[in-house]
This record gives structure tokens, sequence and C-alpha cells, in this order.
């Protein structure tokens, strides 16, 4: 029964279960809690496993209104087909089905026989989960609008599942040995075709692949089906509500790798499947006698030299034939071609490892290089590596996109006599020896109380070489390509809470990220790995930092089965390692892995990977610690109190506009404050003496005055988010290379309709925290130090600027220009802070003022602007409340259609007052419906306009039909609504 053990706080172990069903796993946990002494008991007591009872009626939301009913479609026949995605290889889309398992095991016919009545299944979307197909047949409502959830049983996640699908194979010339591939499944699964069983998966991120040449009907059709099983331990889901949120996940972290905040977390509720299904694709590939696996293409740059580049070539042959072979693997990158003739025996994995010594062709003068946003261009080489037989006739063929990229990293680490040393090392230098250059489990703290690996490896200048940086401390910077990057974005939870990943869902939310001017996505414990999220980083620029499935450590429980969860990390390391934006590898959340987890994780990524850094904590090695997460009064506080280093986490709320709250609830329940507040996320948690919600609504209140209605309460919360989502970024801005070197929000996307931690809304829509975020992470931008006043410019790009000019003004509450100055600065030096002037005069202020920066070229082109409120009073929440009203006027120019379907132009808005206009948001509509048209890009948002200024805004969206008739409407804390047609 037991397997290994999971280490508690204080260095105990509790004993590790095997896998068990979600009946027996109570009683087992109780049994093993019993035969514990005082001591462990008490540290055991620190282990999150959940409820073991469902909550009491009292304790769970409750509305008269935030339900929907829902109808069961009626289903319509849809053959099953294989679409071509190339001349090998087919996707099968359609003709899928479902029904519970209990139902199938009742069936008077075989799940398998080709003449099955299937009046009763529900048609199945594949990809997708359990639970996508019954919301999409009508079956439960939509879970994400008012508590509708509720609504859906939670034994979805508690029985096995079969889907089912007939389709006809057809005969291929390119292949002789068609496979049948499942790319993800969760939790675990049996494949059968026609009748016999092809084998099992397990684990939501490994593959099937199954040789069905001796099973398929070619030209006929073939019965597919397939028993979906959930995790094993799916726990009982606690209901946010005023009681109280409680703990994040529990006993689902036992069954990682799986979508461990499935059964609920503080941002998502639990989803009633656990995200059970075939949620990725399904496909035949035709193979041949000899097959490729899991090619890697390593991009190696002689640096700091990017003029030419090395492509090293790894890869597996198979000879599935009984005799031996002479094949040529043929690469193509671009316009390098190399071919490389061999001998395989029969039966045999054959690896092949080619670098420019055993074909020199392998070389790439003047490459185009591959750049995180910001810092350069996102150009993809499209890649080939090809078998073919003495004939040249293709026998396999895998293609892929690939960038030009090369990473380092610096950071600190110590030598066996315990001494620290700040070094750059380069793990593709040492790729080809695939050798461990980190261990984690000697580490060591430092004086600062930072945790640092021990180096394995001896100085020798190529691999790792020592630099003198002694600001950064012991944190980790990244670099690209020799330069480094600052790295500023946020975590992803999970994409999606339903796992509804295509491109068409998800690609709208990297174009948000990139026009925040994010250079990084950390994939928080894994949630959102599949192929496309990696596929929009690369073209998008975004780097990922890509956590595994283990969550706080001392909190969440370990993984059952490290067997299955290592078969899984290699798999994921092996699909998706090509991809350029892949960053660092992370072993889990908020912790150090188990150490027999931790010296397979360090092994398996330097043998199946060897180009990336694999960080060991994400909060303490290396690291600035991760939190907080409420909502902080006095802005300054993250320059006094935090900023500093390369942080995870940092959170603020971010409550969306009223409009989108009344979009996923019942217009009774948005006011007052109600419990399907609480249950999308309005959180009761203590933080000192207040709840996370009461420090945000005081502070509000304190600020702007008390609100007695939904539409005033969010109006004033976006100015609210805007304030603290740009203190958050602009106090790193403030120590970039001086202390600081990365800071990723809590969070930046949301899995579902929420009121907290997000800087964009799960419908698209852009408000406060978008908009500060994007202000403070601008590649060239001007701020204010809110707790030392310094103005600087900080360029987080490779463009030198001269001769710019810095105009700095104060001006009263409403709008009177006080004072002005002027400055000249020669150079703005490429990726780092160009200090201005400290603004002593704040000093002797006693009155409230509207600080505004403004950063102009040598021509007086506007390069960046900033405003900011300055109270040295106490706020009473009356400060604000009587502005007077500001007239503000728009002009739309150069509006342009471009071939992929976007409007672009821009608008000139213009304060035609006497007095300031305040946090202006622009929004593009349908006229007809009024309807917001989401996502919007605009390059700003929520801006201050003095008296007589004007600011330009560029905007873009996506075509549709229902984009026919558009207006640009203006709305502002204190200024009068208007409107603009668009087209």
């Amino acid at each position: 029964m037991f397997k290994s053990f999971i280490k508690l706080t204080g260095g105990d172990y509790l004993p590790q279960l095997s896998s068990l069903g979600s009946n027996h796993l109570f009683l087992a946990l109780c049994l093993i809690f019993i035969s514990l002494g005082k001591n462990e008991r008490a540290v055991a007591q620190q282990l999150n496993f959940g409820l073991n009872q469902k909550q009491p009626f009292e304790e769970i939301p409750h509305s008269e209104y935030s339900f929907q009913t829902s109808s069961r479609k009626t289903k319509k026949p849809v053959a099953g087909k294989l679409v071509a995605l190339s001349n090998r290889e087919y996707q099968l889309n359609g003709g899928w089905e479902l029904l519970e398992g209990y139902k199938v095991r009742e069936l008077q016919t075989s799940v398998h026989a080709p003449m099955l009545n299937t009046s009763d299944w529900y048609g199945a979307t594949v990809p997708g989960t359990v639970l996508t197909t019954l919301v999409e047949q009508g079956v439960y409502p939509d879970p994400y609008w008012g508590l509708n959830n509720l609504l859906i049983p939670d034994t979805l996640c508690r029985m096995d599942w079969w889907y089912r699908n007939v389709f006809t194979i057809p005969q291929n010339k390119h292949g002789n040995r068609p496979k049948l591939i499942f790319n993800g499944i969760n939790y675990r699964a049996e494949v059968w075709l026609n009748g016999k069983l092809l084998g099992n998966i397990d684990g939501a991120f490994c593959r099937g692949i199954f040789d069905i040449s001796s099973i398929a009907k070619v030209g006929e059709a073939n019965v597919l089906a397939v028993r979906v099983i959930p995790p094993s331990n799916p726990g009982i889901p606690h209901e946010s509500c005023r009681a109280g949120i409680g703990p994040n996940g529990g006993v689902l972290c036992l069954d990682g790798p799986t979508f461990i905040s499935s059964e609920g977390w503080d941002w998502n509720p639990a989803t009633r499947d656990r995200n059970t299904g075939i949620w990725q694709d399904v496909r035949i590939v035709y193979a041949n006698e000899l097959e490729l696996t899991d090619s890697q293409i390593i991009t190696d740059l002689p640096l700091p030299d990017t003029t030419k580049v090395s492509f090293l070539i790894h890869t597996k042959v198979y000879n599935a034939s009984t005799q031996l072979q002479d094949a040529k693997l043929h690469v193509q990158i671009g316009n390098v071609k190399a071919v490389h003739p061999f001998k395989i025996g029969a039966k045999e994995y054959k690896e092949i490892h080619l670098t420019p010594k055993q074909c020199k062709e392998l070389v790439m003068e003047h490459p185009i290089l591959w750049w995180p946003n910001g810092y350069g261009n996102q150009y993809l080489y499209n890649a080939t590596i090809c078998l073919t037989d003495n004939n040249n006739d293709t026998l396999d063929i895998q293609k892929m996109r690939i960038g030009v990229r090369e990473m380092e990293y610096e950071l600190s680490a110590h030598n066996a006599k315990g001494e620290i040393m700040r070094i750059n090392f380069n793990p593709t230098a040492a790729s080809e020896k695939r050798t461990r250059l980190f261990d984690n489990v000697a580490r060591i703290k430092s004086k600062n109380g930072v945790f640092v690996p021990q180096l394995l490896q001896p100085l020798d200048g190529e691999i790792v070489r020592e630099v003198e940086d002694k600001e950064m401390k012991e944190h980790l910077v990244v670099k690209v390509n020799g330069q480094r990057i600052f790295c500023k974005g946020g975590n992803w939870g999970m994409d999606d809470a339903m796992k509804r990943v295509s491109r068409e869902r998800l690609e709208p939310y990297f174009k948000l990220h990139k026009n925040m001017h994010y250079t990084m996505i950390r994939n928080w414990t894994g949630e959102s790995t599949e192929e496309i999220f990696y596929e929009l980083c690369d073209e998008y620029g975004i780097l990922v930092f890509n956590d595994f499935w283990l969550s706080t450590e001392g909190f969440n429980l370990n993984p059952l089965d490290n067997t299955l969860f290592m078969k899984n990390v290699r798999e994921v390391v092996r699909r998706y390692r090509n991809h350029p934006s892949i960053a660092l590898w992370c072993a889990r959340n908020e912790g150090f892995a188990p150490k027999e987890l931790e010296h397979s994780l360090a092994e398996t990524l330097v043998e199946e990977d060897g180009t990336r850094h694999y960080l060991g904590n994400s909060r303490s090695l290396n690291s600035a610690g991760s939190g907080p997460w409420n909502y902080k009064f006095d802005p300054a506080w993250y320059y006094k109190s935090l900023a500093g280093g390369f942080r995870s986490e940092v959170g603020t709320p971010s409550l969306p506009t009223a409009e989108t709250v009344r979009e996923f609830m019942a217009e009774e329940d948005t006011w007052p404050i109600s419990d399907v507040w609480f249950y999308h996320d309005w959180h009761n948690r203590s933080f000192g003496e207040k709840t996370f919600c009461e420090l945000y609504t005081e502070g509000m209140d304190l600020k702007l005055g008390k609100s007695s209605s939904l539409d005033e309460f969010c109006t004033k919360a976006q100015l609210i988010n805007y304030e603290s989502h740009r203190a958050i970024f602009e106090a790193w801005n403030s120590k970039m290379w001086r202390d600081a070197s990365g800071i990723l929000l809590w969070m930046s996307h949301p899995a579902w309709p929420s009121m907290v931690w997000q800087n964009y809304s799960s419908n698209g829509e852009t408000a406060g925290a978008y908009h500060g975020a994007q202000k403070a992470c601008r590649p060239l931008h001007i701020q204010m130090s809110l707790d030392k006043y310094n103005v600087d410019i900080i360029n987080t790009s490779l463009k030198e600027y001269k001769n710019v000019t810095v105009n700095l003004a104060t001006y009263s509450k409403e709008g009177h220009k006080i004072s002005a100055t002027t400055l000249k600065v020669p150079t703005i030096k490429r990726n780092g802070l160009t200090p201005v002037i400290t603004f002593d005069e704040l000093a002797g202020v006693t009155d409230f003022r509207w600080i505004k920066i403004v950063l102009t070229d040598a021509k007086g082109h506007e390069l960046d602007d900033n405003v900011y409120w300055f109270n040295p009073n106490k706020w009473d929440g009356k400060l604000l409340s009587n502005l007077p009203e500001s007239n503000v006027s728009m002009q739309i120019k150069n509006v342009r259609y471009d071939e992929s379907s976007y409007c672009k132009g821009k608008v000139v808005v213009t304060n035609k007052s006497k007095v300031i206009a305040s946090f202006i948001d622009l929004t593009l509509r349908d006229s007809n419906s009024g309807k917001a048209i989401r996502p919007a890009y605009f390059n700003d948002g929520y801006f201050t306009l003095m008296p007589n200024e004007s600011k330009e805004i560029t905007f873009e969206f996506l075509i549709s039909a229902q984009t026919k008739h558009v207006v640009i409407q203006l709305n502002g804390y204190n200024v009068a609504s208007n409107q603009v047609t668009l087209r």
C-alpha cells in the first residue's frame, strides 16, 4: 500500500499511497493519521487534504435569481471523418459520441458493435472535456453564469465515461503502418479499436500512440471506443461564499499530473468533471517500417556573436522491420540543407546526433533571430526533418517552427566549499555533454535569505563563468541572445476552467498580453500545457516560466505515483522543447520537489532538453519570494517594502466593470454585494484584521467615497485597479538591474468570470488593471517613483534614443498649472534605467496635485507620458468626488483594413475644457446592438488630459459579421460620455 513518502514541514515524512479510488482514500488517510505519533500528527494537520464531507446547506451560496435552466438538444447524427493535415496525417473530426460508463454496462449490445443504437448517447465535443459536451448539448446550463455551477452534480468526476466514433480509414500510399494518436486525455483511458484493446493512457499530459496496422479495416468502417476514467481522488469541493473561500486544492493533488486546480482554488470553483475527457485532438498518422521519434533542434550561437548559428540535431529512428536498413536523414531549416546517410539494424532504436562536425552544412550565416516581445521580432523558421530510403522515397517526416535564439542565465550558486559566486551559465554550451550543472538539494541560504543551489561543474568560461554584479545579489536574470530580458508579465492559473483551448479562443488573450508589453507568462503548475499555448507564446514573443504539476510545499499534497509523474514530465519536455518561448522549467509552485522527484526532474531535464535552466523552486531559489496578494492602500508600499529580485507572484484585486459583472449574474444579484460575488472569487479571506474584500472596499471608499450602486462601485474600482497595477510594475522598473530582474503578476489571465486577480476579464474586456499594467510596461517609459520621487526613463528594448526632452508639470485638483520644468536628456541607454531628476518640489507640497510627465523626441513627438495623483493629506473620500465635469471630443483618422481581417486606426482625443479630464476610457461598440466589441486593442486607456490637451490613441480589432456598424464610445471619471462613428 505504501509506495513512498510525502515530506512534511519540518522534515518528517508521511507514508505515500498507491493509487486508490476515492471511496477508499479517506479511510486510508484516517488510518495513516491515527498511526502517526503526536508530533507527526501536528505536522500532518498542516497539509491540505480538503473536505471530508460536503458543506452544510447554510454554507452554500444562495440566490433566487442567478440560476438558469437548460434543455437537452436534439442529437444530430454526424459521421466520423478524417480531415487531412498532410499527405500522411489526419485529424479525426466529428462523429464522436459520449455516454456514462454505467449506462454502457447496461447496454444489451456491445459498445464495440458497428450497428449499436446510439440514439441516447450525447453528441460529443472532441477535443473537449465531458463537461464541455454536456454543456454544449444542453444537459446543464453554462457553469460560468451566476451560480449555475452548483446545479451540475459533482458525480461527473466519480464515474467512468465512454467515447465512441465510427469512421472509415482510407488507403494511403505514403505509409503502410497506420497509427492512432491521442494527444491528451485526462486522466486514464482504455483504447479499443474494432473490439481489440490497443492499450492504456495514463496522466493528463501523455500521448497515447498505438500501431493499428493489424487491426484497422482500411476502406471500411472502424469502431473506436475509449473508456475514460477520471482522477482517483477528485476530492470534495469547497463552495466559496461568505463563510470563506476554503483551502486551495485538496486530495486531487495526489493524482498529479492532472489539472489540480479543477478541485477548486481561490480563483475558480471546482470544475464538476475535473476536466475529464479527450481534451486534445485524435489523429491517424501513416508510418512506414522506419520512423522518427520526437526530434530536437538546438540553435547554438557563438555568443556574444550572433552573426551565425550552428544547428544541433537530435532524433531517434526506429526500424520496425526484421532487416538491416540503409536510410538517409534530411534536415532543412530555411535555406540550410543537410543529408546524413546511416544504417539501422532490425528492430533497433537508433539515436542520431548531428552537429556541424558531422554535417558542415548545419551552419547558417546571418540568421534572423527570435526575440521576446519588445526586444525584436519573433521570426520563426520552418524546419523539416525527413527520413528517406536509398531511393529518396520519404519514409517519415517531422515539421516544426523554430526560433534561432539561445538562453543564458545569471544567478548565484555555491561551490563545494560553500562559497557563493555570481555566475553566468549557458546550458546550450553543455547540451552535448548532457551534464547536470546544479544540485538543488545541496542548496544553502545566503545572508540575504535566498536559497542558492550548489554548482557541480568548475568554471570554464564557456559553460559557466564568474561575473561581477553585486547589485543583483542572488537573484535570477534571464538572457536571450546574450541580452538581459526584463521579465514582466503574469501567471496563468489555467487557460480555461473547462479546457476549451482552441487557437480561436486563446489567441486574443495572447494578443492582449503582447499589447500590454509583457515578456513572460508563468504556466502555473502546468495547467496550460498544450501545443497551442506554446505556439502562441512563440508567435507573440512571450517567454514561458513553465511549472510542473506540484503546488505549495508543506500545504498541498505530493503526487502518489512518482513513476507516472515522471513519465508525463518526459512527454512534455520531448513534445515542447523545440519551442523558443520556453525559458524556465520549474519543479513546483512555492516550494521544492520531494527529494525522490527532485533528482529525477534534474536528470531528466538535462537528458531530454539540456538547453534551459531548471529552477527548483518558484519563490525562494534565486528568487525574491511570492505575494502579497491583497490590496495596498499606499502604492508607494511596493517601492519601499517589496520591489526587487525576480518575483513569481504579486497580486492585487481587479474588479471588472459593471457591464461585465452584469454579463455573468442576474441583475438582482449585482448590488448590493451578494453570494454570487463571493462564488465568483470576491474573497473573504483574512489579511490581518481585515478581509481581502474589506481592504479593497475600504481603500476605495477612503480615496473616492462610498458607493451607492454597482456602476459607481465598479467605476471607482477601475481607478484603484489602474493605480495599484501600475505601481507594482513601476516599483520593479525603478530598480531595473539594480536588484530587480523580473515581476509576474498574480494573475494576468482569468480561467472563468472572476472578480479578482486579472488584467482583463474573461470576456476580453480591458479596464483599469489592464491599462495600468500596459502603461508601466511600455518598452520606453517615463515614470516617477512614489517613494523618493525619482523621475526615471525605463528602456526595456535594445534601441538607443538620443536628445530627448522631459517635461514635468504639476496641476491643481481642477487642472490649473502650478509649475513646469523642462529637462534635456542626451542619451537613453539600451535595456536599462536612465535617471532624470529627483522631484524635490513634492516634499514641500501641502495640497493635492496632479503630476504629469511627458517624454518627447528631438522633433517634439511624444514618446510616452504619465500622470500621477499626489495627496500629502489624509484621504477622506471627498477629495475627488466633486471634480467639475469636462468636455472631451474625438476625431477618427487613418482607418485601414489589413489582410488578416483586422481594422486599425487612430483617434485623437481632445480636452476642450478648462478643467482636467481624468481617467478617460475608450470602448468600441456595435452601434446597432450597443454591445462592446471585445477584445479591442488600444495602446492606452484610463488616461488623463489637462485643459486643452490632445492625445492620439491607436486601436485595432478583429472584423466580423457583427462589426458592420462601429462607434468609439468615450467615458471618464469626470467626463461627459460621447461617441463617434467609425464605420
